[in-house]
C-alpha cells in the first residue's frame, strides 16, 4: 500500500467497499453524487486517501486554489478519499471511496485498491458507474451491471439489474473490477442509464434508483428522504421544461414509442422464466461454496 495515506484504523466487521469516480464512468455525477450522498447521511469520517502525485497528468486535472483567509491560499489535489460508516443496522459496515479517474497508471492504481481491501478485511467491492442512451426520463430507471461471482450475479438480476452486454473501450471501473476479480474478491458493477437530452448534473432520479438496490443488496441503513424530495423537484422542473418545448416534448414521445416497440420485441423473445445457470456458472459457484466452508472449518482457501 506504497501510495496509501492511512488517517484512521477504525474496527470494522466484514466492510464492503462502494466506489465512485468522477469523469468518463460518471455521467450526469450519478456515481459520485449517489457517493457523496452516503458519506453526508451517514457523517462519515475519512479513513485513508491516495497520493496523486504517480497518477495525475495535472495539466488535465489541474488542482484547485482555495483561500482559506485574508491572505493564505490552499492547494487541493485531484483526491482519492475513503470514507468509513459503521452500520448499526446490518451485519457488515461500509468503506465509501469517492474519486477522479486518474489518467496514469492504471494497474498500480489498482492494485493499491485491492492492497487496501485486502489490508482491512474487505471481501466485496461495489462500483457504481453512468453512462447515456437514447431512453425518455419518464421510463422507470435502467440499471445494468456485471457481478462475480455467479450467486452475486443471480443477486443483482433478482434487483431488477440487467446483465450488460458491453464489450469495447473501459475506464478505471472496468480495471478496477478485473483486478479485484483476479484476487478473488467478490465484485458487482451497477450502471445507471441517463436520458441523453436530460444530462444535467446531478440527476437524482437516476441516483435514488442505485441507491435503493445498492440499501437492498447490501442491507444498509440510507435514509433517502431528501434524496427522494430532490427526485420530485427534479421532475417538476423537467416537466416545465417540456411545457415551453414542443419539440423536445414530441421527441420524448418518439423515445417513448421506441422504448414500448423494444419492449414488446424483448418480451416475445424471451420466455417466461429465467433461464438456468450455465453449467460454467454452477461449477464456479460450488467451487466457491466449498471454499467458504473450508474457511469455516479452519482450513485454506485453495
Amino acid at each position: 500500500m506504497d501510495h496509501i495515506r492511512i488517517s484512521a484504523s477504525p474496527q470494522l466487521r466484514n466492510p464492503v467497499l462502494i466506489v465512485a469516480f468522477a469523469g468518463w464512468n460518471d455521467a450526469s455525477e450519478v456515481a459520485t453524487f449517489s457517493g457523496r450522498y452516503l458519506v453526508d447521511q451517514w457523517r462519515s469520517r475519512k479513513m485513508a486517501d491516495i497520493d496523486p502525485e504517480e497518477f495525475y497528468v495535472f495539466t488535465e486535472t489541474r488542482p484547485y486554489m482555495r483561500i482559506m483567509g485574508r491572505f493564505q491560499r490552499r492547494v487541493e489535489w485531484p483526491g482519492n478519499d475513503f470514507y468509513f460508516h459503521v452500520n448499526r443496522y446490518g451485519k457488515r459496515d461500509v468503506i465509501v471511496m469517492i474519486g477522479v479517474e486518474p489518467q496514469l497508471k492504471w494497474r498500480t492504481f489498482a492494485d493499491a485498491v485491492v492492497g487496501f481491501c485486502q489490508a482491512h478485511d474487505v471481501h466485496m467491492v461495489v462500483t457504481l458507474g453512468g453512462f447515456v442512451a437514447d431512453i425518455p426520463h419518464t421510463r422507470p430507471v435502467q440499471l445494468s451491471g456485471t457481478a462475480s461471482p455467479a450467486w452475486l450475479a443471480r443477486r443483482l438480476r433478482s434487483l431488477g439489474v440487467e446483465a450488460t452486454r458491453y464489450e469495447g473501450s473501459t475506464g478505471i471501473i472496468g480495471v478496477l473490477s478485473s483486478a479485484c476479480a483476479r484476487k478473488r474478491l467478490q465484485v458487482a458493477s451497477i450502471w445507471g442509464t441517463v436520458p441523453e437530452y436530460l444530462s444535467a448534473s446531478p440527476n437524482p432520479k437516476v441516483t435514488l434508483a442505485m441507491l435503493e438496490t445498492l440499501s437492498e443488496m447490501l442491507d444498509l441503513d440510507i435514509d433517502l428522504t431528501d434524496l427522494r424530495r430532490m427526485e420530485t423537484q427534479f421532475a417538476e422542473q423537467v416537466e416545465a421544461v417540456l411545457e415551453g418545448n414542443p419539440e423536445l416534448r414530441e421527441y420524448v414521445q418518439q423515445l417513448e414509442e421506441q422504448a414500448r416497440a423494444e419492449r414488446l420485441e424483448s418480451d416475445e423473445a424471451l420466455p417466461g422464466r429465467e433461464p438456468l445457470p450455465s453449467g460454467e456458472e454452477l461449477i464456479r459457484e460450488l467451487e466457491e461454496y466449498l471454499r467458504r466452508r473450508r474457511g469455516q472449518a479452519g482450513g485454506q482457501p485453495s
